[in-house]
């Protein structure tokens, strides 16, 4: 019987159900944000500002095909790679150089619930990259709406801090679940 089915105890339900939900989540994201992202970018000037100075005004432009290709670069391959990196690189190495106590979360009875783990958060890093990368592509949207192009860098400022924020919770969580140890196996 698998470690996330049959009759277990519920820490264990829940470990097992956080990649299923994460896993929708960014699909999901994944799938609204490119899709609103790629009808978006029509309205951009075939002329688009893509780099701002310290005060927003805009210093660098690239065309509208390029930006699309690197919007969607960003917006769909950066968390992608992350995920990928996240979850799959511990599960070729053991955790070794990754995880605190791999030798102890890479063990056979404890290896399923871990590779459980690592797909679920490395999703949730995943949804909180999707979110800051949209949120970077409608500032853009909205300082390329003016004559001149004027980045709002004060929400700028905002959506990276909350992603810093994000990205601290997200490494505290993991380190916390892997410095556990159950003295008891």
């Amino acid at each position: 019987m698998s470690m996330c089915g049959g009759a277990i105890s519920e820490p264990i339900i829940r470990i097992c159900m956080m990649p299923r939900l994460s896993l929708l989540l960014l699909l999901a994201l994944l799938l609204v944000s490119t899709f609103l992202a790629l009808n978006s970018v029509q309205v951009l000037p075939e002329r688009v500002a893509t780099h701002f100075n310290a005060n927003g005004a805009a210093d660098a432009w690239t065309n509208r095909d390029q930006y699309r290709l690197f919007l969607l670069l960003f917006l769909v391959g950066l968390p992608s790679l992350l995920v990928l990196v996240m979850a799959g690189l511990p599960r070729y190495t053991n955790g070794k150089g990754q995880i605190p106590n791999c030798e102890y979360w890479f063990a056979q009875e404890q290896r399923q619930l871990t590779e459980s783990f690592l797909i679920g958060h490395a999703c949730w890093l995943g949804c909180l990259t999707v979110a800051v990368v949209y949120g970077i592509h409608i500032l853009i949207l909205h300082a390329n709406a003016m004559i001149p192009p004027v980045l709002a860098i004060d929400r700028l400022i905002t959506m990276l801090v909350v992603y810093l924020c994000g990205l601290v919770w997200w490494t505290a969580a993991y380190l916390r679940h892997f410095q556990r140890v159950d003295k008891n196996n």
